[in-house]
């Protein structure tokens, strides 16, 4: 929440906290030679345990998640090293213009809403496992569990293995919670004015990006459209840089589309530069999304831009990441399963006129925020900032 945006912050570091009645050296120690792990991360509005393991370890693999899920120990040693670790941290925080425009970005699009603002480094020292257990325990307690597993394993053998570790666990809700309310609000910034970050890397080094307010991703025709209209920039960009300043910049475009966050999304460009190419990088990436909008792509770029989509899509069932990509939420939103099958016909059905259209209603050059990271003033004038005294 706003009032609490650090709240699961630590959430990571359960398991170096070890369970109730084991260190985490202990478990090292039992754990030796099984291909076991634990790990627990926060989503948006979910938490995700995963793991890869083996046919033989799958019943201890899953004997380590619901014991993390429901008997953590808490440790204090287990957030020691970060502690330690957080001056140096903050002290990296803006050494590369990429790392500058990173912490600067979801302040000024969300206009300061402390849950995407970088907050104090008092902030997280004061953080410590009590503060994250008494955020997260009820959910570990009573929130729903959903489990997918994929790979070698025998069905009804899993199923049993699950029953005896999960499936042993007092009844819980048995829907996940939508949290309908204002957690799931998040604006873009009206203001449009040009921001100006600086960086403490390389003198020489700059960073162009502008950033479009999109919408959330349910509509699925909309978000292929949007990621295929991203691929084509990228191209487009690349030529048009290398053209113009005659260098061999990288541009990348991107959509971005928010599962938790109703109606909210971005689509960004973005190319890091020499310094010296801030204004020739700026009119050149306009000059392509204004032609984009007035002529839309050609056939033959979009194609281009459209087969890795393909034969990424032809490929996805190779590994059991992909497989899992389809498997993890199967029970609570079946609908994603319909989605991901559907990809290859969605992105053969866009057209050149498509994406013209799209461009047309999203990106719209008044209507980014653009953003421009340069060095320090004191690289500019040859000092060496991380020497400089505060």
């Amino acid at each position: 929440t706003k009032d609490n945006p650090l709240a699961v912050t630590l959430t990571g570091f359960i398991p170096a906290g070890g369970l109730s009645i084991h260190s985490q050296d202990e478990l090292q120690s039992i754990l030796a030679g099984r291909s076991v792990r634990a790990s627990i991360s926060p989503l948006q509005r979910t938490f995700i345990s995963r793991a890869t393991t083996t046919p033989r370890d799958l019943e201890l693999q899953l004997q380590l998640m619901t014991a993390y899920l429901v008997d953590p120990g808490y440790r204090a040693e287990g957030i020691g090293p970060w502690r330690k670790g957080l001056d140096d941290f903050f002290a990296r925080l803006g050494r590369t213009p990429g790392s500058a425009l990173g912490e600067a970005m979801g302040a000024e699009l969300s206009d300061r809403d402390p849950r995407f603002t970088r907050q104090p480094i008092e902030a997280y020292r004061a953080l410590d496992y009590q503060t994250l257990a008494n955020a997260v325990t009820d959910r570990f307690v009573n929130g729903a569990v959903e489990i997918a597993l994929v790979g070698d394993f025998d069905e009804d053998e899993a199923i049993a293995l699950v029953a005896g570790t999960f499936g042993a666990l007092p009844t819980r809700e048995a829907e996940f919670r939508e949290y309908d309310d204002e957690r799931r609000e998040r604006s873009f910034t009206d203001d449009r004015s040009p921001r100006n970050v600086t960086h403490k890397g390389e003198a020489d080094q700059a960073r162009v990006t502008y950033i479009w307010p999109t919408t959330d991703s349910e509509d699925w025709e909309l978000g292929s459209r949007l990621t295929l209209l991203a691929r084509v920039l990228d191209l487009e960009l690349t030529e048009k840089l290398r053209e113009e300043l005659g260098q061999t910049y990288s541009p990348s475009a991107s959509s971005r589309q928010s599962e938790a966050f109703r109606g909210y999304g971005t689509f960004s460009i973005s190319a890091s530069i020499d310094v010296a190419s801030t204004d020739a990088a700026k009119a050149a990436m306009i000059e392509t999304i204004e032609k984009l909008i007035s002529d839309g792509p050609s056939q033959d770029t979009v194609d281009r831009a459209r087969q890795p989509v393909l034969e990424a899509i032809d490929n996805r069932f190779k590994s059991n990441r992909s497989w899992m990509r389809v498997t993890d939420r199967a029970q609570s939103r079946p609908q994603d399963i319909e989605r991901f099958l559907g990809t290859k016909e969605r992105y053969l059905a866009i057209t050149p006129a498509d994406l013209q259209s799209l461009a047309a209603r999203y990106l719209a050059p008044a209507s980014a925020v653009p953003f421009t990271v340069l060095p320090s003033p004191e690289l500019l004038r040859g000092e060496n900032p991380a020497n400089a005294s505060e």
